[in-house]
């Protein structure tokens, strides 16, 4: 098991990087190889992705960012389990609220749902701080470009926490 990040008391996030080892029963400190820094987030998803048969990474998206900053993220983090590395496949940008209906990247968000499909990583609704939203995204994990998909059908109804859809 792998712990990324989280909310280390009431103001401040961490961006540590912590495994569990079930067979030792014992809890590790990862330090993985990464150019910059990951931010310290809260609220935010981690799907697994498999990438390419027998091969599998961790895939990151939002959150809430800690510390001086206090803002949310849209960027999405990859972790390689073999090479014990970060990459980031889509950097932290701010999003303008005004201009969101024109925006080809989803605002960033905590609290949101995600799953992985096909090699996309969708996300639904979170909050922006401001917003419950409910818009749907994916981001292509290959060619690293976001879509917003438009809904049909039933359309659920915005909600404050989400729990993580699987598939």
């Amino acid at each position: 098991m792998y712990i990324y990040g989280g909310q280390i008391n009431s103001c401040e996030n961490t961006n540590q990087f912590i495994s569990y080892d079930f067979e030792k029963n014992e809890w590790a400190l990862v330090r993985p190889k990464m150019e910059g820094d990951l931010l310290p987030i809260d609220s935010h998803t981690a799907n697994i992705w498999e990438k390419e048969e027998n091969k599998k990474t961790m895939i990151v998206f939002g959150g809430f960012i800690g510390g001086t900053i206090g803002d949310y993220s849209n960027a999405v983090y990859e972790y390689d389990f073999e090479q014990n590395e970060w990459k980031t496949l889509f950097e932290n940008k701010p999003v303008d609220a005004i201009e969101i209906t024109k925006t080809t990247v989803p605002q960033g968000r905590m609290s949101h749902a995600a799953a992985i499909s096909n090699n996309c990583l969708y996300i639904f609704g979170g909050f922006d701080g401001n917003t419950r939203l409910n818009d749907t995204w994916s981001f292509d994990l290959v060619e690293k470009k976001w879509q917003r998909l438009g809904l049909e059908g039933f359309v659920p109804e915005v909600r404050l926490q989400l729990c993580s859809l699987i598939f």
